[in-house]
């Protein structure tokens, strides 16, 4: 008997340290950067849809096709130039920021 609970034990403690000593995995870099993007394009298209955002802010924007918001670098330089502007009450980076952390169940407040 104690033979057969020490081939047991000799079996199972191997997988029992493993799981002592795995690491918990953080979210990845990419993981949070697609986050932010879809959250970036997401807040975009709601001040975009809701007037928000003014006619001269989105002239001549590769992003905007048939005001619909597309990815991309170009979204992300705008982004760049207006996050302290002001749009509905927040700053773009707050509206960033909020819908971010809400991801994926933000929705459109406006």
């Amino acid at each position: 008997m104690k033979a057969k609970k020490l081939v047991a034990l000799t079996m199972c403690l191997p997988l029992l340290l493993a799981g002592c000593t795995e690491e918990r995995r953080l979210p990845s870099t990419d993981d949070e950067v697609t986050k932010r993007d879809a959250a970036l394009v997401a807040v975009v298209q709601c001040l975009v849809d809701h007037g928000e955002v003014p006619s001269a802010h989105l002239e001549h924007q590769p992003w905007l096709r048939d005001k619909k918001v597309q990815p991309g670098a170009e979204l992300v330089t705008w982004r760049s130039d207006h996050e302290e502007t002001v749009y509905a009450g927040k700053t773009l980076q707050v509206w960033e920021d909020e819908a971010t952390a809400g991801w994926p169940g933000w929705r459109c407040p406006l």
